[in-house]
């Protein structure tokens, strides 16, 4: 099996070699000029590997700094992994799996080089961030340049052991070249066989990973198809456990109920944690651990202020990607997510999500056009920004024709009414590359990107935003950063991914290609887990630049927020359920059937449940995917009382969700006898148009069901009369005089009174 080092599209130093300074040339040893190593396995299995690293030639360049010339290297595809200070060499690097207790032992059993003389070769530098800064000093280790020792002190080096969503794995680093600055001499390797033992007792081969991960170990672990038979979830593991998990304050569960029931609804199993604010970092990772079961959980989003439920400082940078590493090594199991902000930021960010993205009515009249496979790329007036967006325009993606408008700042003319005209066009995603702060992005465009550009827009399609830039994210501070920004402004994104910190600009390169690549060519739609796709190459590929970078990005937003890819004007699926009205408690079949516009459709994913998992009383969680007849036959054991709820799910449609009511359905008809009198809230919520309210009555009795706005007036009665005891459900259609706002749905019974807040939004 050969594996070439991931696609032209990568090799952004090949573009930039020649304009380094100096005079560059091509050292072949075979190769064209600008080809990228090639890895050949030769052999693998449980137990050992064996791989061919081939080298098809590097470019050799002089750049002057502090008075002299320095000898410089870039091999195409290849990054450096040493310490500021000493040789700035470019190294092969290489993801592999190996079984649980077994540590990776390494061989070289053949290496062909050449040998250059008279060669000076730079110290690496302080990598560059993403802002305007003074210039870095010069770092020499004098030490080793006026000493006789060769470096890299090791050909192949083992480090950056991890699990990464259920597989553990290991990094090779394999260093092509040595310099030893007494001789003056660079050798350089044109092949290199090595032999990777696993030794040691191994305690098993692998845990279930996320299957939605699949495709991101295919590309990254060179080793993936001898472990993958061990890493598939077993036969029902997707409903057997947590799948996602909110964590919230008593303040905020409410305001964001709408989002984890729809998730929940439609097939993530959602266990919603409640705690005390101000929570510790300690407590909130342990409400993700303790329902962390590895092959199932995939998702967790924080929901709260930093104050209240704050991000972790690792390593001196402020993020959740802590949260994200379950065993807390460097590599993330699940996809971590964060709405900030007060209730009103919260319920405006869910709506968001839900109403201007996952469920957007692409038939609508305002939404003529939109096409989610367009994108808006935004790059800083500098060649390698730039020419990061052209790569990302140029890649050829398999899942859908993407089409991409370029706004590039300064000379080649690009502003924020550009940017503007785009998102409120309907654009599908937006990306920026370049300088960024706080605020703004810092270009130069003419004048920043900021809150007041946002504030302006009148887009319906909420796109998701990549701020791939410095400080966007830091939204821990007093001001309002332009990751909140993007969020709590009436329209501008669905959510937003964004740093805390100044990040390194060649990981962000990588890191932006590789998240549009999970998208939109392998299929990882995901838009949380998409990122840990990008995260976990960076981290792979830049060491401890790329670990610095992933550990201070945060996507505000719902990470399990489901990326939309069809390409053309056509309105995509529609989903609509057939179930039954109603049916008796008990265990039974249940049929659903599933149709888009008259048509059958098979592969929907399909979820029975009666409520959410701590939150509400929540007594079954069944799934089932449709069959060729648009069939999906469930076994599930209905409780006693109460309303299941049924979703269908399928990329690329959009979803539908209905209910079914237990035993009998409507008001004054007797169910079973209920043993606490009860409210749930509306669902939906926030309501739109109409919603659904089921209430349950331990006796028969006259029952008041009435609407307060916040300043206690009764605005509207829902209900008002004899019901029986037992379960019921209510259609409440808002009148409409009632605006956009918070109001009281109070139950009232010979038995007392129960209230419920819901929020309205015309």
């Amino acid at each position: 099996m050969k594996r070439t080092f991931l696609i032209l599209l990568l090799a952004v130093t090949s573009i930039f070699a020649a304009g380094q300074g100096g005079v560059g040339s091509w050292q072949s040893f075979g190769g064209s000029e600008g080809e990228i190593p090639e890895v050949t396995v030769l052999e693998s299995d449980r137990n050992h590997m064996v791989l061919e690293i081939s080298i098809p030639g590097f470019w050799l360049f002089d750049r002057p700094a502090e008075g002299r010339i320095w000898n410089c290297v870039e091999l195409p595809g290849c990054h450096p992994q040493g310490r500021v200070g000493l040789p700035d060499l470019p190294s092969v690097i290489e993801m592999f799996a190996l079984p649980f207790g077994t540590e990776a032992v390494v061989t070289i059993e053949d290496v062909s080089s050449a040998v250059y003389g008279n060669m000076d070769i730079l110290p690496r530098q302080t990598p560059e961030i993403d802002m305007p800064h003074a210039p870095y000093p010069f770092v020499i280790n004098d030490e080793f340049y006026q000493g006789g020792e060769s470096y890299p002190f090791a050909r192949v080096e083992v480090d950056n052991e991890g699990i990464w969503s259920g597989l553990n794995v290991a990094r090779l680093v394999v260093n092509p070249f040595s310099y030893n600055p007494e001789a003056g001499t660079l050798e350089a390797a044109s092949s290199i066989t090595l032999r990777v033992d696993f030794e040691g007792s191994a305690s098993r081969i692998a845990d279930p990973v996320n299957p939605s991960m699949v495709p991101a170990m295919e590309q990254n672990v060179i080793n993936w198809s001898v472990f993958e038979p061990y890493a598939a979830p077993p036969g029902g593991a997707r409903d057997a456990g947590v799948e996602y998990v909110f964590v919230c304050t008593a303040d905020n569960v409410d305001w964001v109920s709408e989002l984890f029931k729809t998730h929940h609804y439609l097939g993530l199993h959602v266990r919603v944690e409640t705690l005390a604010a101000p929570a510790t970092t300690d407590a909130i990772k342990l409400a993700i651990t303790d329902n962390y079961t590895t092959g199932v959980t995939r998702f967790a989003c924080i929901v709260g202020t930093h104050s209240e439920l704050p991000s972790y400082i690792w390593s001196g940078k402020l993020g959740d990607y802590w949260y994200a590493c379950i065993t807390s090594d460097n590599l993330p199991e699940i996809a971590v997510g964060r709405l900030t902000g007060d209730s009103a930021q919260i319920v405006t960010q869910v709506n968001k999500i839900i109403n201007g993205y996952m469920d957007f009515d692409f038939g609508s009249s305002k939404a003529s056009g939109i096409i989610p496979s367009e994108a808006v790329l935004a790059a800083w007036d500098r060649s390698d920004y730039k020419a990061c967006c052209d790569l990302i325009a140029a890649y050829s993606y398999s899942l859908c024709d993407m089409t991409f408008t370029k706004v590039y700042d300064g000379t080649t003319g690009g502003t924020n009414t550009d940017v503007s005209n785009a998102i409120n066009t309907g654009i599908g995603t937006v990306t920026y590359r370049g300088h960024g702060n706080n605020t703004i992005w810092s270009w130069s465009a003419p004048g920043y990107w900021s809150a007041t550009n946002i504030n302006a827009l009148t887009n319906t399609f909420m796109p998701p935003v990549f701020n791939i830039a410095c400080n966007c994210g830091r939204y821990s501070t007093a001001s309002t950063c332009l990751a909140e920004a993007w969020q709590w402004a009436t329209n501008g994104a669905s959510g937003n991914v964004a740093a805390t910190d100044p990040s390194y600009t060649t990981p962000n390169h990588d890191y932006i290609k590789q998240i549009y690549i999970a998208l939109f060519d392998t299929g990882t739609f995901r838009v949380g887990e998409a990122i840990n796709a990008g995260t976990a190459w960076i981290v792979n590929n830049h060491g401890s630049s790329g670990l610095s970078n992933a550990r201070m990005y945060i996507w505000f937003g719902d990470p399990a927020m489901d990326v939309w890819t069809f390409d053309t004007a056509d309105e995509p699926g529609e989903l609509l359920i057939a179930a039954p009205a109603s049916v008796p408690p008990g265990p039974q079949d249940i049929t659903v059937t599933v149709t888009d516009n008259g048509s059958l459709v098979e592969g929907v994913n399909v979820t029975l449940t009666d409520g959410v998992d701590n939150y509400d009383a929540m007594s079954c969680y069944e799934e089932g995917t449709t069959n060729s007849s648009g069939q999906a036959t469930i076994n599930v054991t209905v409780p006693a009382s109460g309303v299941m709820h049924v979703g269908a799910f399928l990329h690329d449609y959009r979803y539908d969700i209905s209910a079914i009511t237990i035993s009998s359905v409507g008001i004054g008809e007797q169910e079973g006898a209920a043993s606490v009198l009860s409210l749930n809230l509306p669902y939906p919520n926030p309501v739109t148009e109409n919603a659904s309210l089921g209430f349950s009555l331990p006796f028969s009795g006259n029952v008041e069901i009435t609407v307060y706005d916040v300043s206690g007036r009764m605005v509207e009665t829902i209900l008002d009369g004899s019901v029986e005891s037992g379960s019921h459900c209510v259609l409440w259609v808002p009148e409409d005089e009632m605006t956009s706002g918070v109001y009281f749905i109070r139950l009232t019974t010979d038995g007392g009174t129960l209230t419920r807040q819901v929020m309205v939004i015309r």
